[in-house]
């Protein structure tokens, strides 16, 4: 099935945050901070989003009525900012980290605000669909030969209705791949491309 490009406003920079998803924002940074400060193993590709535009971008979302379901997938969450704004939101929510440490701070992130988003150690590539597992080979900072995590988060790639990724630089296409081939009709990616901002896809 295609993808659809929807474009995100530039007005969307002028959407307020909430009072939660901007104390979220301010200790998620400060704990990212300290502990890129403090851990010498962290992971080189691990590099912070825009968490307000992501927020304003989900506030877009939501107003425009584009989402079709309460579910919510963060591929490669790190500290599981997405994760818990879209909790904070009243979705069912989790991330998939493959790095053990940073699944461990989205974790205890979720805990002291008291946030049901859940995280999971694995990779977001779904077993089973051949060309994407021997895409993904190719990919520097992408695990395909682990074990299936959605197994072990009871859901399949198609039960989630919005997904966002934060690729890295030249990678994009095969989040985008992943996408189209596993998650169901009429879902959404939304993406951080760093200085192109914040891009939209639903799958038709």
């Amino acid at each position: 099935m295609p993808l659809q490009p929807i474009e995100i406003p530039a007005e969307i920079k002028l959407l307020e945050h909430t009072p939660a998803a901007a104390d979220l924002i301010d200790i998620a940074n400060e704990r990212i901070e300290r502990f890129m400060l403090s851990c010498e193993d962290v992971s080189e590709n691990f590099v912070t989003c825009d968490f307000h535009l992501l927020d304003q971008s989900l506030t877009w979302i939501k107003q425009n009525n584009l989402l079709t379901g309460n579910r919510f997938c963060e591929f490669g969450s790190g500290f599981g900012v997405a994760a818990l704004l879209t909790s904070l939101r009243g979705m069912e929510s989790v991330g998939i980290e493959i790095e053990d440490n940073l699944v461990d701070q989205a974790t205890a992130l979720a805990d002291s605000l008291g946030l049901s988003a859940e995280f999971y150690c694995g990779s977001f590539v779904p077993r089973g669909i051949a060309e994407i597992l021997e895409l993904g080979r190719d990919m520097e900072h992408v695990e395909t030969d682990e074990g299936d995590v959605y197994e072990e988060i009871g859901l399949g790639i198609d039960d989630f209705d919005l997904f966002f990724a934060f690729p890295w630089p030249g990678e994009h296409h095969f989040f985008e791949a992943v996408f189209e081939a596993g998650a169901a009709a009429n879902s959404l990616l939304l993406s951080y491309r760093g200085r192109d901002g914040m891009h939209l896809l639903r799958k038709e």
